[in-house]
Parts: structure tokens; C-alpha cells; sequence
């Protein structure tokens, strides 16, 4: 089973394409919540409709009048997704401020993913066989739910893509020539940096060319890479038509997994056909640079709880012990979210909170009061975006910063 964590970003970003056909149609949760036996061109409608009773379950039974603050939660999320308005147009309906927006809009969504996940589990345990319980699921499956842990617990960091494309040419090379195969690339001459674990993306681009080389029409393959505002896209052409049939490219092993594995890193793999009908192989790797959180707290044990949750999830840490390192800081960089701290000498959290909600860099920043001390309502009337009480789970931590950054992207 893959993690809860990823799985909740999954219904998050089905959510934000709940009128998109062809994204709903290769999404991940496609494999994970729509039974095998749907029809191939029917998938996307039925997770969309899996969504949307997910959502519709939220909403109060008749007992409860209308306008009564049990309703908000399903109208939020109705609102949002199902009518597609957004935020600002939400809040003005429902007469909700930007806090307490969120804070319904969490509830209702964890209680979406709990509805869901709870569905995924009794699925992925139908597929359990008798004996000894293992899962009765094709390799492939098995393979892509492995990795798919791998790249999810793995680090991340800054990776060069022209360097990446340079290495992985050179491996593949001996390969094509044993296929009598030239790989033609044509690319620009400088690719931009990605966010990844360098050598889990390093496989994604191996397999993707390895499935491509075998299934080749002629002598020539050729791989051509254009540039996005957001995303670079790798398109495979000179694929034998007749091959990929025969292949079953899109259950094969290698397509599987890597199609798994860009899921982690907000990527798609996916089987195209060109204006001739030709076969395309292609796929999208983002450019993203790292979400930068700033940590204002003076105990060292705390930052270093800090380091080892979200490091891994692929988060830029920056520390502040005190109000003149803040300063410091924020002259440097703006960060996408701030953890903030309230018993620290000198200056406390809720003045520092004051000042971050009148400086015009960080008044939009989302920031998460994280102590010992539970004051809920006080944090939340000065401007912060969530609460949470020390000590914290590495999972309650967690889905609360990528809760918030989504809704931050949603927004932009």
C-alpha cells in the first residue's frame, strides 16, 4: 500500500481537476480506487463520480437546517471543487473569513481522504489472497507500489537536468547499439533543475528509454525535449505502432513503475498518438524549485525534530532562534510557510506573529503556531493559519505544511 500521506495529495489534486477529463483519465487514483473490470475510456468518469460522493457524503443529514454551521464543511468543498468557484468567491458566499475558510476546508477534506483511504484499504485488501495474505496483485502492481515507498521515504535535492540527460545518455548508448539503434536527441541547450532524488529520477528517464528502445519502427528513435513554464516534456517518437500493441506498453513493467514514480515527484507518463497516428511515448518532469519553510524556535531538539520529518518530504528548512534572526532572514528570502513557536525569550511567538501579519513580504505567508501552550483561538485571531500542540507527530506535521502549501499553489 503506498503511504496515507501520498495518497491524500492524490485526492487533493483530483479534487483541483474534477472538470478535467484527460487528467482525471491517467490519474493515479484511477489504479487505486476504480475496479479493473470498468471500461478503459470510462475510468476518469468513475473516479470522478468516486470523488463526488466522497464529497456528497459530508453533507448533513435533513435534521440538521440549513445555514447551521454543520454545513459548512460540505459546502466549502461543494462550492469549491464541485462548482468550481474559487476562495475568495467561497468566502463571500458563505460570509467565512480566510482563516475560518481553511479551517473548514481542512476538516472537510481529511474527512474526504479518511472516506477514501478507508475505501482504498478494503480494496487493496479484496486483492489479498488466502494464504499467508499476500496480495494478489501483477508484478508490475508490486513493483510500483515499491517504488512508489522508495522515492516517497527517499531525500531530495537540486538535480540538474542537462547534467541528468548526459549521464543517461551515456548509460543507454550501448544498449541502442545492440538494438543497431541511434537515439537522436534534440533538446535545449540548457535544461533547467528539477527537485528529485537523483538517482530514482535517474531510473524514471532508464526505464522510459529502455521500454522505447525495444519497441523502436526503424534505426532511429529520436527523444525531443520542449520547456514550459512549469514542466519539462519528453516526447519519445519512432515507436512501431504494431510493438507497443504486442507489448501491452501501458501494463508493462518499466511503464508501470515509472509512470509511479513521476506521480511522487508531481510528473505524468503517459501514451499519446501523434497527427499520423503514430505512437508517442511521453512524459512531464516539473520544474519546481523547493518550498523554503522558515522555523522560528529556540530549542535545538525541536529543530532537529524539524530536519528529520520534513527534510525528506523534500522541504527547505531555514532557522530563526529569535526575532533579530527573522529580520535577518527575511531580508534574504521569503519564505513559503513559517513554523513559529511561542515561549522563546525575549520576544515571544505572538509578538513575532504581529509583526509577520503587518510586513507586506510575509502578511500572505501561512504560518503554524506550534507549542507546548494551547491557545487555539488567540493564534488564529492574529493571523495564523493552523495550531498545532507540542509534541507533534511526524504525520500530523506533515499533512498540515502540505495541506497548507497546496492551498497556497491553488491560489496563485
Amino acid at each position: 500500500m503506498i503511504p496515507k500521506e501520498l495518497f491524500a495529495g492524490y485526492v487533493k489534486d483530483a479534487l483541483s481537476h474534477f472538470y478535467s477529463p484527460g487528467q482525471l483519465q491517467i490519474h493515479p487514483l484511477v489504479e487505486l480506487l476504480v475496479a479493473q473490470n470498468v471500461a478503459q475510456e470510462t475510468r476518469g468518469q468513475c473516479l470522478r463520480q468516486i470523488v463526488l460522493e466522497a464529497v456528497e457524503s459530508l453533507r448533513p443529514t435533513e435534521k440538521v437546517a440549513f445555514g447551521r454551521p454543520e454545513w459548512l464543511g460540505y459546502r466549502v468543498m461543494w462550492l469549491r471543487y464541485v462548482e468550481g468557484l474559487e476562495q475568495a468567491e467561497v468566502c463571500q458566499q458563505l460570509g467565512l473569513g480566510r482563516t475560518s475558510f481553511y479551517e473548514h476546508y481542512r476538516q472537510a477534506l481529511e474527512a474526504v481522504v479518511s472516506l477514501l483511504w478507508e475505501r482504498y484499504q478494503k480494496e487493496h485488501s479484496s486483492l489479498r489472497g488466502q494464504g499467508g495474505g499476500t496480495p494478489r496483485l501483477a508484478p508490475e502492481e508490486l513493483a510500483r507500489e515499491e517504488a512508489i515507498r522508495a522515492a516517497h521515504s527517499s531525500g531530495r535535492q537540486s538535480v540538474s537536468l542537462s547534467t541528468m540527460l548526459e549521464g543517461v545518455k551515456e548509460t543507454i548508448l550501448p544498449l541502442a547499439r545492440n538494438y543497431g539503434l541511434e537515439l537522436l536527441v534534440q533538446a535545449p541547450a540548457t535544461l533547467p533543475t528539477t527537485f528529485a532524488d537523483p538517482a530514482i529520477l535517474r531510473q524514471i528517464l532508464l526505464n522510459v528509454l529502455t521500454e522505447a528502445l525495444a519497441l523502436a519502427a526503424e534505426r532511429t528513435l529520436e527523444l525531443t525535449i520542449t520547456l514550459s513554464d512549469t514542466n519539462t516534456v519528453w516526447r519519445l517518437r519512432g515507436l512501431a505502432a504494431s510493438k507497443v500493441a504486442e507489448r501491452d506498453l501501458e501494463h508493462s513493467t518499466g511503464f508501470v513503475v515509472s509512470q509511479g514514480l513521476l506521480q511522487v515527484y508531481q510528473g505524468r507518463l503517459w501514451l499519446e498518438r501523434n497527427e499520423r497516428g503514430a505512437p508517442v511515448l511521453s512524459f512531464e518532469v516539473p520544474i519546481a524549485r523547493p518550498k523554503i519553510i522558515l522555523v522560528i524556535d529556540d530549542n535545538a531538539d525541536t529543530l532537529d525534530l524539524y530536519q528529520r520529518y520534513l527534510q525528506p518530504q523534500g522541504f527547505t528548512l531555514r532557522v530563526a532562534r529569535n526575532g533579530d534572526e527573522v529580520r535577518s532572514l527575511l531580508e534574504k528570502t521569503t519564505p513559503d510557510l513559517i513554523l513559529l513557536d511561542v515561549l522563546m525569550p525575549q520576544q515571544d511567538g505572538w509578538d513575532i506573529l504581529q509583526r509577520l501579519k503587518t510586513m507586506p513580504e510575509t502578511a500572505n505567508v501561512p504560518v503554524v503556531i506550534c507549542s507546548v501552550l494551547s491557545q487555539p483561538h488567540l493564534a488564529l485571531a492574529l493571523g495564523a493559519a493552523k495550531v498545532l500542540q507540542k509534541p507533534i507527530a511526524q504525520e500530523t506535521l506533515v499533512q498540515a505544511v502540505q495541506a497548507l502549501l497546496a492551498q497556497e499553489d491553488r491560489k496563485d
